[in-house]
């Protein structure tokens, strides 16, 4: 199989690497500081923005919104998106949230969303995870009401990343209480300052914080629900196979081990031959990673079901990264202990040993995700 990109595939990334070009570490650092200050995981505004006006956002989406781009264009520019160091999680969260809307949404929920989504002017998150519900996302009990034209909504989610910024939050609900997990719930567009809705931060070991989100009869227009009622299952699966089929640590991997050789080219010959070959070894997976990556992008450019592959390359990439992570501090030593090193790549080493610990649990935890494996993709049965 070729993996190299043809010549239309280099336009995306040749545009990204021109970008990359006019940013020095002083504009990387700037970048840096304002994902400090907003307490966000490698988000942007003013990056979103400069990516809006070059129409990078929505790659594949369809005219106007988008270029029509194929998924595996889409793939190449984020991959280098991440791996020139580049805050890329505020265009993947985005980006689901107008992908749902081409998938289920009506068209006036198209047209008044899209072109906001495709500038970088709006800000979406995804309200499914609730307290004392762990894993099991189908156990969520926060319910919404139908009264004539509206839904009054009452209930709390947890762990939802960006909503402190966000406009819009697509919010998971029951709507028939007399149904159970699947069945019974929708998919609603919900303006975050609505009344009714308040948020406490929940500070994670990254450094930044996701929220608890409280809806305290919150009215949304009934205008605003996403698919048909009581659906929301259909609606939201999209987005859940999307989310599963990112890169969760892999890309940013990559970038530290470019750093970490580079770093390391001056004093190979100090290096054990166990930890050479442990570097030898981690590049060969980290190649892995990205190509099972890379197959989830043509699978779904192909129409193919990622629903599968998805979360195994999920797994693969979340647990590869975690390993990584900590050999890589272990070998730097003293310096990756210390959050403000002067050494920025022990810096960035450091807190990646705090990201690390929660991709596996983020985007449904490694069992959850092994189990989709066994039973979308080996067609294993399912345990009772």
């Amino acid at each position: 199989m070729n993996f190299q990109p043809d010549e239309e595939d280099n336009l995306y990334r040749d545009k990204l690497r021109a970008i990359a070009a006019e940013y020095g570490w002083q504009e990387m650092r700037a970048l840096r500081d304002e994902a400090e200050e907003l307490h966000l995981e490698r988000f942007s505004f003013e990056f979103q923005n400069r990516l809006g006006r070059e129409g990078l956002i929505g790659l594949t989406w369809p005219a106007p919104y988008g270029k029509g781009a194929r998924v595996d264009q889409q793939f190449l520019m984020a991959e280098e998106l991440e791996c020139q160091g580049f805050p890329g999680y505020g265009l993947t969260s985005i980006q689901r949230g107008g992908g749902m809307l081409l998938r289920s949404g009506s068209e006036e929920q198209i047209a008044e969303h899209l072109p906001h989504v495709a500038d970088g002017s709006w800000v979406y998150c995804q309200g499914l995870s609730e307290p004392g519900a762990g894993s099991d996302l189908l156990s969520l009990r926060t319910r919404a009401v139908r009264e004539g034209d509206e839904y009054v909504i009452n209930g709390s989610k947890l762990w939802t990343s960006t909503a402190h910024h966000a406009n819009w939050c697509s919010l998971l609900v029951r709507t028939d209480p007399e149904q159970s997990r699947h069945k019974g719930l929708s998919l609603l567009l919900v303006d975050l300052k609505s009344p009714g809705v308040t948020m406490q931060p929940v500070w994670v070991l990254g450094g930044w914080h996701v929220n608890a989100v409280f809806y305290d009869n919150v009215r949304v227009p009934a205008k605003n629900l996403v698919g048909q009622e009581n659906q929301g299952w259909k609606v939201i699966t999209g987005n859940l196979d999307e989310e599963r089929a990112m890169s969760f640590g892999g890309t940013e991997t990559r970038l530290l081990c470019a750093r970490l050789i580079h770093r390391l080219q001056e004093r190979a010959d100090t290096l054990g031959e166990s930890d050479l070959e442990r570097l030898g070894h981690f590049i060969m997976e980290l190649e892995a990673d990205r190509l099972l990556y890379l197959r989830v992008g043509l699978q779904a450019a192909r129409g193919e079901d990622t629903s599968g592959s998805g979360p195994m390359s999920k797994v693969y990439g979340s647990e590869l990264a975690q390993q990584f992570v900590e050999w890589a501090a272990e070998l730097l030593g003293r310096e990756t202990l210390y959050q403000e090193s002067e050494d920025v790549l022990a810096n960035d080493l450091e807190q990646q040993v705090r990201v690390a610990t929660v991709l596996t649990v983020i985007g449904g935890t490694s069992e959850v995700q092994r189990n989709i494996v066994a039973t979308r993709y080996l067609g294993l049965p399912r345990s009772n």
